[in-house]
């Protein structure tokens, strides 16, 4: 009885803490690639997988997600947030005007941080996002190595995206799947096309 006592405590805690029991990065068996195709006539496939962002003393969810054109392509690569639960001024790194561009840094366990310009729009985040959140896209620069370290399965990894004013960064942090079949499926198609002239 005084550990249901003790748990029940913390309830009300918790729902004025949303951000710290919703952000939690998934392990294990919960921890996949969530396969997605938009629009079940376009050849456009995204694997997504969720995470936190931490900017700040704010938490909030985030999504990592890989995406493949199979009639053709490069890799692309989005990262997800909700701003305003962070905190983080998105409007310079927003729409073909953007001011901002990072580079954004990915950094994994053990590969060579990799840096990648960004562009970004508020729109569809997946399956795991409610609302309009923020999308950060990457079409161009070394995608296919980050995406070779999702394949690799294992650890975890970390993108920074510098604040436009500088200052502290904000901070995506993500676990690898151990099963990365369905992002296997989904970029194969994509690894190692030529950049676009």
């Amino acid at each position: 009885m005084p550990r249901i006592r003790s748990a029940c405590r913390l309830l009300p805690w918790l729902a004025l803490c949303p951000s710290l029991a919703l952000s939690a990065t998934p392990h294990g068996a919960a921890n996949l690639w969530l396969f997605e195709q938009p629009e079940q006539a376009a050849p456009l496939y995204r694997a997504r997988i969720a995470g936190s962002a931490t900017y700040q003393h704010y938490t909030a969810n985030a999504t990592l997600a890989f995406a493949c054109r199979t009639d053709g392509g490069r890799v692309s690569l989005e990262l997800v947030i909700d701003p305003k639960a962070l905190g983080f001024d998105t409007d310079p790194y927003e729409g073909p005007d953007a001011t901002a561009h990072g580079p954004i840094v990915v950094t994994g366990v053990s590969a060579t941080p990799v840096k990648l310009k960004v562009g970004g729009w508020y729109g569809d985040g997946g399956a795991f996002n409610v609302g309009t959140p923020f999308v950060f896209g990457v079409s161009t620069g070394d995608v296919d190595a980050v995406a070779k370290q999702g394949l690799a399965g294992s650890g975890s990894v970390t993108i920074a995206i510098p604040a436009a004013k500088g200052g502290e960064s904000l901070k995506a942090t993500f676990r690898w799947p151990d099963d990365s079949g369905v992002l296997k499926r989904v970029v194969t198609p994509c690894l190692g096309a030529p950049a676009p002239h």
